[in-house]
């Protein structure tokens, strides 16, 4: 049964992005097998050791773990319901947290209804189970008794009744959390309950649709992910330029040692770094892809011949000095937000108008090595594409390539004047996540 659920609970981590290897699941198990099984703690110790190697991936960890690895409730000592919501409080003043998990779990089963037949959240019955307990009131009569017991005036924030009273509201809140789910794993299966989940990792957020939080966290990856990429491209590097074998120099060597290639001459492959130029989209709508496009190339810099950047709306402005430099990335876009002269007669997305004003100011950027990358959505509010323009500067270039962080099945409806501009692009690549973004950057450049 625990090898099932182990099981079971590795397939949930792999299907939400989780990379993980034979030898990992065969490490938790073991471990497995050497721990205390009652101790949940020591049990998502023992199985996140073994099992994540990487920090992006512990928030999807910990949500799946509390639903292969629910902790039951016991309903013993039951509560009238009149006197529940007195105890829970008196179990917070004391901070009787095994108390706490008994009365909670007495809660849910008398006011959430959670049921197999109704496909809501969790969210739900938590909410239900929450207004039942009228945690208003609630918080009234704990500030009230955590006043009576504190002995003079607070010395420290921590010690304040109000903040004490929203960390142990807060702590309430997540029991109710983990005690509903723990009975929504019982009604619907573990398996189920994390397909319906939809739980992925932050490299497989669509940019787009990131909510603020979702934003936050993958501010916070992608510059590890370029480091990480960094280190592999510079393998990559030390890899080609071990060199091939200079067939000719080493015969004519050879000659010395009677015909026998003793020292045999190579000859080195230095790849050409790159030099890319890349124009992005800052409008409202695409404005995040762009900022992590320019966040990773930005951090990749040293690994280019030369980058140059520009930013558009409906004007086209060089921001390349604002990017350059040892100054902190966060700061930098901020000027470029701040600073950039982005926006012209109409101050929405204008492509035609943008790559006009690009190839007329800034078309000496472009020479047979460089390599331009569009980044942007393509929709020009209906003004007209001047695609001779796109195809001037595209035709000079050594490559051009368009990443479009829409899906693939918009492209080419509506306002979107990408069919116009595809014919002169070497590709136009589907990035709607920072992962496909990071296999552009490791695939192309």
């Amino acid at each position: 049964m625990l090898l099932t659920t182990l099981l079971a609970f590795v397939y949930a981590l792999r299907s939400a992005g989780v990379s993980l290897g034979p030898s990992s699941v065969i490490d938790a198990a073991s471990a497995l097998m050497t721990i205390d099984l009652l101790n949940r703690d020591v049990v998502r110790a023992a199985l996140a050791v073994t099992l994540i190697k990487e920090q992006s991936s512990l928030t999807i960890f910990n949500r799946l773990f509390d639903v292969f690895f629910a902790a039951g409730s016991h309903l013993d000592s039951s509560v009238e319901d009149d006197d529940l919501g007195a105890a829970i409080r008196d179990a917070l003043l004391s901070e009787d947290y095994q108390r706490l998990n008994e009365l909670v779990g007495q809660a849910v089963e008398r006011f959430a209804g959670v049921s197999p037949e109704r496909p809501v959240s969790g969210v739900y019955y938590a909410y239900r189970t929450s207004r039942a307990l009228d945690l208003d009131r609630l918080r009234v009569e704990l500030l009230a008794g955590l006043a009576t017991r504190q002995e003079g005036e607070a010395t420290s924030v921590f010690d304040d009744p109000d903040f004490q009273a929203s960390q142990r509201l807060k702590e309430l809140s997540q029991t109710i959390d983990r005690e509903v789910l723990s009975r929504i794993v019982e009604a619907r299966g573990a398996a189920e309950v994390a397909r319906t989940l939809g739980l992925h990792l932050p490299e497989d957020v669509e940019i787009m649709h990131a909510s603020r939080e979702e934003l936050r966290e993958l501010r916070r990856i992608v510059t590890p992910l370029a480091v990480k990429l960094t280190a592999k491209l510079e393998r990559r590097h030390r890899a080609r330029n071990v060199g091939r074998l200079d067939f000719r120099a080493t015969i004519r060597r050879s000659l010395s040692t009677g015909g026998i290639p003793l020292d045999p001459i190579t000859r080195d492959d230095r790849p050409m770094r790159p030099e890319v130029v890349l124009l992005a989209d800052v409008s409202g709508s695409v404005a995040s892809f762009a900022r992590f496009t320019m966040q990773l190339l930005f951090a990749l810099s040293h690994e280019l011949r030369r980058l140059r950047s520009f930013a558009f709306i409906d004007e086209v402005d060089e921001v390349t000095e604002l990017l350059a430099g040892d100054q902190d990335i966060e700061a930098a876009l901020r000027g470029v937000a701040q600073s950039a002269k982005v926006v012209g007669l109409v101050g929405h997305s204008d492509y035609g108008a943008t790559f006009r004003h690009f190839d007329e100011r800034y078309g000496s950027a472009i020479s047979p090595s460089t390599t331009v990358v569009i980044c942007g959505d393509a929709r020009s509010n209906y003004h007209e594409p001047e695609a001779d323009h796109f195809r001037a500067f595209a035709e000079r270039a050594k490559a051009t390539y368009w990443l479009n962080p829409e899906p693939q099945g918009y492209w080419n409806t509506g306002d979107s004047a990408l069919g116009h501009y595809s014919p002169w692009c070497s590709a136009v690549v589907e990035c709607r996540t920072l992962r496909q973004l990071e296999h552009f950057v490791e695939q192309v450049l």
